[in-house]
């Protein structure tokens, strides 16, 4: 069991982001079950035209923007979150994340549902 531990993000290994339809999309595991959490933390970086998908799972998820701007698309709504913005969506709920911005940013927390799999969906984002 950890008790804790000290990281830095840089040192931390950056991996495309498997949701098929993806691009420009990368993500940092920086707190996982492998650290005796019961949540993980990671980090996303979109580049320009960066997208993630339509897309649902059983996990929850937070995502908090600390760079740029982006459109969420969730369920049949769309929001326009900048710098300091974060949105909450739960579990088995259809979102999308759109880069609007040179490079976005934003960390996202999770739990660990016992089904992590990731359904994507043939849906596009509503860009309005």
């Amino acid at each position: 069991m950890v008790d804790y531990f000290v990281s830095n993000i840089k040192e931390v290994k950056m991996d495309r982001v498997l949701v098929n339809g993806s691009k420009n999309a990368f993500i940092q595991w920086l707190v996982t079950k492998e650290n005796d959490s019961n949540y993980a933390v990671r980090k996303f970086t979109l580049l320009r035209d960066g997208i993630i998908p339509m897309h649902i799972h059983k996990y929850q998820e937070t995502v908090v923007v600390t760079k740029g701007k982006c459109k969420v698309c969730v369920s049949d709504k769309v929001y326009e979150l900048k710098e300091g913005d974060y949105i909450f969506i739960n579990s088995n709920v259809k979102h999308a994340i759109i880069n609007e911005s040179d490079q976005l940013e934003f960390f996202c927390i999770i739990d660990y549902p016992d089904d992590m799999s990731i359904i994507t969906l043939n849906e596009d984002c509503n860009k309005k």
